[in-house]
């Protein structure tokens, strides 16, 4: 249901003063522990090398995912080099604009390659759900394998693990008491009609056994290659650093990519993390850097690989560049617009 302007006005005010409390408190963290400041400069040129290199393959993994599950969803022939542009440019285009690289990207394949809104969604949320079943069970496998006891504080892992099943589950079982329930006020009937259908797509095409174990297999290399971007990010820290440690902060990587709470969750993350990493037998600041050096490198192949793909537009005037892009798409491939 759409918000009035007043609404959402609000919301993004409550969302950026939120920001703005959480920069102020790791400005003051660091202003009060500036021992934690050399973290900044504990990684070795040789190193940041091989972390620009191991996001360039995160964001060619992370692509390769998304899109052999958008394919199978939207049944339409769609080129993945194609695809992985629009994935690079809404990166980039949300890095200025957040949450606008996600619009952009839809109705840019919508008009470029006839795939329609309602089945981007569900290709969308196919690979958030694959994705997130995935995580869970290489998570479980490394807790089980090498810390069946680990605790985040006083809280064991395994209710970590079993709270996110149950929140995988929670899709299935809403269908299955409400998919026969006929609604009588007119947008929740809409919602529901959308969600059915959404849903209904996604588990169709999670049945699909040839695509599951090509997503999966990629899945565990950029699960792989995003433990080792933590750990050579932490390389500088003094604490001693495990792989159940590395997972528990992709665990909450993944988390935070879920739930917003400011633009990015810029400082939010950085709280979490700092939060988490006093538990983990590290010092607050290491979990903060850790957070910034992830954002940050992130941010640097972003823009190196969005202005070689001409995001400059996109930087200069979000707006006209999406429906300048989208008209030359129409115009150029002859695909009717609706």
């Amino acid at each position: 249901m759409p918000e009035s302007g007043w609404a959402a006005k609000y919301r993004k005010a409550i969302k950026w003063a939120l920001a703005v409390f959480c920069i102020l408190w790791v400005g003051w963290y660091f202003y009060r522990n500036r021992q934690d400041l050399r973290l900044f400069l504990s990684l070795r040129p040789s190193t940041i090398l091989i972390l620009l290199v191991l996001f360039t393959l995160h964001l060619w993994l992370y692509s390769l995912q998304f899109y052999l599950v958008l394919r199978q969803c939207a049944q339409r022939p769609l080129p993945f080099v194609a695809f992985l542009k629009t994935i690079i440019l809404g990166r980039f285009l949300s890095s200025i604009a957040p949450q606008a690289g996600g619009v952009w990207r839809a109705v840019y394949l919508k008009h470029k390659f006839g795939i329609s809104y309602t089945r981007y969604l569900s290709g969308f949320f196919c690979f958030l759900w694959i994705d997130a079943a995935m995580n869970i069970l290489l998570s479980a496998a490394v807790f089980g394998y090498c810390a069946p006891t680990f605790h985040v504080g006083r809280l064991s892992i395994w209710w970590i693990l079993l709270t996110m099943t149950v929140v995988w589950f929670m899709p299935i079982v809403f269908e299955s008491l409400f998919g026969g329930y006929s609604f009588r006020i007119g947008w929740l009937l809409w919602l529901h009609g959308r969600f059915s259908e959404l849903l209904g797509i996604a588990v169709q095409n999670l049945l699909k056994g040839r695509m599951l174990i090509r997503v999966g297999a990629i899945n565990l290399l950029n699960f792989a290659n995003n433990v080792l971007i933590f750990y050579l990010c932490l390389s500088g820290s003094a604490g001693f650093v495990t792989l159940p440690v590395l997972v528990i902060f992709f665990i909450l990587l993944k988390l935070s990519s879920y739930i917003i709470l400011t633009p990015g969750n810029i400082g939010v993350r950085e709280l979490a993390y700092g939060f988490l990493s006093q538990h983990l037998g590290l010092t607050a600041g290491a979990g903060i850097v850790l957070s910034i050096f992830y954002r940050l490198f992130g941010m640097v192949v972003i823009s190196l690989f969005g202005l070689f793909f001409g995001g400059t537009k996109l930087f200069i005037n979000p707006q006209q560049s999406l429906s300048g892009d989208n008209e030359s798409c129409v115009n150029g491939d002859g695909v009717p617009k609706g």
